[in-house]
């Protein structure tokens, strides 16, 4: 089971390993954090996980190995073309080295004196439009080939050609492992399990045409070498399988394993702050495009003698950003609070202390607007009312649970309308948070998702179809 970054940020690849455990032998491979931490997985006790210092590789190296899963006659055009381009390419991968140094360095300096880190709004226009530029464009893909596909196709790679046992399954999670998972099908004959968390070409919110096209050309050439596709619903399966003319796509929602119900936090700091108001919460990282900034404009109109926002994720530009906008509004700390990250096998727990889990957002890319947040499963297994921007997957989730209500972020008023009709029934709400706990113990858990994972691992295609109908046929309806 093959990640390119640090297993820990993503809780689907400890509950694939987890739940895997009893029945395979299973061994992570992932990359530690920067600063060499990032090894202390929850759970991983019952798996082996083999974590490697963060590398910096060239894009070159990556096009090099992909060479050996391109098709004849094309192999040799591609071989000549990358012959040609293979000292720019060096030269362009320096340059976008000491580029991303000088940007921390600034970075570093500036949060060391104390400065703002990310400019004012006048200023943000114009750096969204540079980041839409080729030029950044190009920095973009060199960035992801040296960063994340060419350590995952060097280091991993090395590592299944040097075990002494061959993977028997390879399960790569997200694009930016599949070349090594193709690779290791055609030297060893594993079965190869491709698990696309997102849509990989569509997955930045800059993303042009250049970096699209390219990313979706790589995915176009592997994914058809998988034994199976496995994404987070069915309405992103869909998608992937008419983009790249596939067979099927199979579908197992991003959805926590059923441990509740869950305690309160001890230390109620939501209910001091909130002091008697109903309790909304925002719970992830901050980062554009989630709607966070939308929400916290649109709460300029919401009763704060009776509704509070919570907003909780790690530190980051936007997450100040996010503090400047409220305080410009005049809500921090009055009726936005900002609070401190938990660790990602607290959050749920954490989140049992409010009353609404929020969703914001913004169905700007395909990849947003079919997106399986693991927010929605953190919130029902919570026990929360689940309120959230008007998102196709999530809206039939929400439906189907009767657990909350959905908003469009078109609307300005919209969102406040939501709140209002929370904070003005009681009975709702609480109806919504039972009904939540419930679809979640009954429904909405890895117990019941995670089954048809394992389903193809022991048989990668067959058989599979029934069992897929069977299990998402209620929700369909």
């Amino acid at each position: 089971m093959m990640c390119a970054h640090v297993p820990a940020l993503d809780p689907r690849i400890r509950w694939e390993a987890e739940a895997a455990s009893p029945r395979f032998d299973v061994t992570v491979l992932g990359f530690l954090r920067e600063d060499g931490g990032g090894g202390e997985i929850a759970g991983d006790d019952c798996y082996t996980s083999v974590l490697l210092p963060p590398a910096d590789r060239g894009s070159v190296e990556y096009l090099w190995r992909l060479k050996q899963v391109v098709p004849y006659p094309y192999r040799i055009i591609f071989t000549v073309l990358l012959a040609l381009i293979s000292l720019p390419l060096a030269l362009a991968d320096q340059a976008a080295r000491l580029t991303a140094l000088a940007l921390q360095r600034t970075v570093s300096r500036a949060a060391a004196s104390g400065a703002q880190i990310l400019p004012r709004k006048s200023v943000l226009p114009l750096l969204q439009a540079v980041n839409h530029w080729l030029p950044a464009r190009i920095y973009h893909i060199l960035n992801c080939l040296r960063r994340q596909f060419s350590p995952a196709a060097v280091v991993f790679w090395r590592i299944i050609r040097d075990m002494r046992e061959k993977p028997d399954i390879v399960h790569c999670n997200d694009l930016d492992t599949l070349l090594v998972g193709v690779l290791a099908k055609i030297r060893y004959g594993c079965r190869l399990v491709y698990d696309a968390h997102e849509f990989y070409p569509h997955s930045d919110p800059s993303g042009r045409w250049l970096d699209i096209s390219f990313f979706a050309m790589i995915e176009r050439l592997l994914i058809r070498r998988a034994d199976a596709v496995v994404t987070v619903n069915r309405l992103l399966a869909e998608a992937i399988r008419e983009a790249y003319g596939l067979l099927n796509v199979h579908v197992v929602a991003n959805a926590e394993p059923w441990n509740g119900p869950y305690a309160k936090p001890v230390c109620a700091e939501m209910d001091r702050l909130a002091s008697g108001r109903c309790k909304f919460l925002f719970q992830g990282r901050f980062t554009p495009g989630r709607g966070i900034d939308e929400l916290i404009t649109a709460w300029a109109k919401a009763d704060i003698t009776r509704a509070a926002l919570f907003l909780r994720g790690p530190d980051n530009m936007w997450r100040r950003r996010a503090i400047m906008l409220a305080a410009e509004l005049h809500l921090l700390n009055r009726s936005v609070y900002f609070l401190d990250a938990v660790t990602e096998d607290q959050l749920i727990s954490a989140a049992t202390e409010a009353d609404v889990g929020i969703i914001p957002y913004l169905p700007l890319l395909i990849n947003d607007q079919l997106s399986c947040p693991n927010k929605l499963s953190q919130y029902l297994h919570a026990g929360l009312m689940v309120v959230a921007n008007n998102l196709p997957f999530v809206r039939s989730v929400v439906t189907e649970a009767q657990a909350g209500l959905i908003y469009d972020s078109t609307r300005p008023d919209s969102l406040i309308n939501v709140v209002n009709r929370i904070v003005d029934d009681p009975e709702l709400l609480r109806r919504s948070k039972e009904n939540a706990l419930r679809f979640a113990r009954e429904r909405f858990n890895w117990q019941n998702e995670g089954e048809k994972l394992y389903v193809l691992y022991e048989r990668p295609e067959k058989g599979f179809e029934v069992v897929t109908e069977a299990i998402i046929a209620p929700a369909a309806q």
